[in-house]
């Protein structure tokens, strides 16, 4: 049996090599991960930069160009007129706190200026639910009325303003 004795350069370089290569593995099991830039919140995404979403002051937050709608219960449109944006909608609730499907009915006096949408409820808890609605279709100012499930009638006028 032959033994080799190691030279000062090889074991020099023997010693290089392992103290590189386990270097380079500590290094990597120590990186810490970054966070994943694709999601805002934990598991939802991130708005994308080509959206548009622009606070207004007067007119209030804008996704897409189309005005926020505006969430109202009965007792909120008997206080007085409302003012909307073209495009935007009114969104009538039972109370303010826990919503509620409001299922009255209502109108304006003029169609082409708010457009009532009843609400609708979907026949299992699967199925879809939507809030009574008016959405402003176009400049102007109009007369509308709700009437809630127990008959009573609520009357207020809504103003359509030109952005």
């Amino acid at each position: 049996m032959r033994i080799r004795t190691l030279t000062a350069v090889t074991a020099s370089i023997l010693a290089l090599g392992l103290m590189t290569t386990g270097a380079a593995a500590y290094a990597a099991a120590q990186e810490t991960p970054q966070p994943d830039q694709s999601t805002f919140i934990d598991g939802v995404p991130s708005p994308s930069d080509d959206e548009d979403i622009t606070p207004d002051n007067e007119e209030g937050l804008f996704i897409d160009g189309e005005p926020a709608p505006l969430i109202v219960t009965p007792a909120d449109l008997a206080q007085g007129p409302v003012t909307l944006a073209p495009g935007q909608l009114l969104i009538v609730v039972l109370d303010a706190e826990n919503g509620g499907i409001f299922s009255g009915t209502g109108g304006s006096d003029d169609n082409a200026v708010v457009a009532f949408e009843a609400a609708t409820t979907g026949a299992t808890d699967d199925d879809a639910s939507f809030n009574a609605s008016f959405s402003a279709e176009k400049p102007g100012t109009t007369s509308a009325w709700i009437v809630g499930a127990d008959g009573q009638r609520t009357t207020f006028d809504i103003t359509v303003a030109a952005s």
